[in-house]
């Protein structure tokens, strides 16, 4: 498929997907094999409801998924959906079941841009810190990580974070991303 934001957001359209980032899933989990082998799914930052959509498609049938979102996300089947903020006491009690529980953590979560290089870049920074630290405390033995990330000058430090908490460590681009985006995803396998 010819690799323009037009191009897969009709083909998202047509197949019913809401958002075109569905098809960086796909593409992943294709690869890797996160969804099916899990029993406990946490996906942050959920909203539209693209990545809900894939894991409903592809999760086993008793699998959980518990998707969070600051903002409003339609109902998928099969995914328990909740309007939390990440940074809130609210999250911090949802999620104190779950300790070392959880075989997958999601995220395609990005700041809202400023335009200001330097502080987008710093914000994402920190998202990609607090969502490999709540890694830490919720992700089962072997457990996996997927969260979006940028290229630039932070990618190589957070590699090594990532290798300090991961047996392996992957940077993935799938061809859904915009090929002028510095997007991509860091991927951890099977915690240390």
């Amino acid at each position: 498929m010819k690799n323009t934001p037009d191009a897969w957001a009709k083909r998202a359209k047509s197949e019913g997907y809401r958002s075109r980032a569905s098809y960086k899933l796909l593409e992943i989990d294709k690869k890797h094999n996160l969804i099916s082998k899990s029993s406990l799914i946490f996906e942050l930052g959920s909203s539209p409801g693209g990545w809900s959509q894939v894991i409903s498609n592809n999760k086993k049938s008793d699998c959980e998924c518990i998707a969070i979102d600051i903002l409003d996300m339609k109902e998928v089947e099969g995914i328990d959906f909740y309007k939390l903020d990440l940074y809130s006491d609210k999250f911090n009690e949802k999620i104190e079941d779950y300790s070392n529980s959880v075989d997958l953590i999601l995220s395609d979560m990005s700041v809202n841009l400023s335009g200001i290089k330097v502080v987008d870049e710093e914000g994402n920074k920190d998202l990609n810190l607090f969502c490999l630290e709540l890694s830490k405390k919720l992700l089962k033995p072997n457990g996996t990580l997927l969260i979006k990330s940028f290229t630039n000058s932070n990618l190589l430090y957070l590699k090594k974070e990532f290798k300090k908490l991961f047996n392996s460590v992957h940077i993935e681009k799938p061809l859904a991303s915009k090929t002028s985006s510095p997007e991509v995803y860091l991927l951890g396998l099977v915690l240390k």
